[in-house]
């Protein structure tokens, strides 16, 4: 969809309720991790990974899923402890008077690791719906012990495959690490020489 005439770029995404797909959530890591190293205030980083989903999911709903996703995210970067739990945590406080957390409200519980357990994965949706997409994904990752456990799980729950597997294998990657990218995932890459020096650039660009 072109941008509308006298727009900015960040008020040309959907804003209908009925437009909370999962196509901001699974683009927005890039963004999440360039905000991590700046040395800006919180909200000033939140602001930044909303305007990228509002590109093309304007939402409340889906800036906020981009939003709780960017909280793990640097959490889990920090190597802290329960680092998911503490995202959630500080999503659900900095979120804490907008409605549309309330969509969210199983989400946020996965910071209970026994309600994760409980949770089955009957009970899982890996629809294309952005908040089914976000709790399958973290349902994955803390239900698996390694990167490519979590991945295969997550591809595996089926339907949108490719986006649930995208997101949980972001936050998958900053858990574990590069080394931990199985070494035969790697050599299929297609043009993985190319995507490993654009990733080295956007590294040492935002030092």
């Amino acid at each position: 969809k072109m941008m509308e005439e006298g727009k900015l770029w960040d008020e040309c995404g959907e804003t209908s309720e009925y437009s909370n797909g999962n196509g901001s959530l699974m683009r927005i890591h890039p963004v999440a991790l360039y905000a991590y190293r700046l040395n800006e205030d919180v909200k000033t980083k939140i602001e930044m990974v909303e305007k990228a989903s509002a590109i093309t999911h304007a939402h409340a709903r889906s800036k906020i899923a981009c939003g709780i996703y960017a909280f793990i995210l640097w959490r889990l970067l920090d190597g802290q402890e329960n680092a998911v739990a503490l995202g959630l945590t500080d999503a659900k406080e900095y979120y804490k008077d907008e409605p549309e957390l309330a969509h969210y409200k199983r989400l946020l519980s996965f910071a209970d690791l026994q309600t994760v357990k409980n949770t089955l994965v009957d009970e899982i949706k890996s629809s294309g719906y952005v908040v089914d997409t976000f709790e399958s994904a973290l349902w994955c990752l803390l239900t698996t012990e390694s990167y490519a456990d979590c991945v295969l799980k997550a591809v595996n729950l089926g339907k949108d495959t490719d986006t649930v597997g995208a997101i949980a294998g972001g936050l998958a990657g900053a858990l574990y690490g590069y080394d931990a990218i199985p070494k035969k995932w790697l050599d299929t890459l297609i043009k993985r020489d190319y995507i490993e020096e654009l990733c080295s650039k956007a590294y040492g660009e935002n030092k």
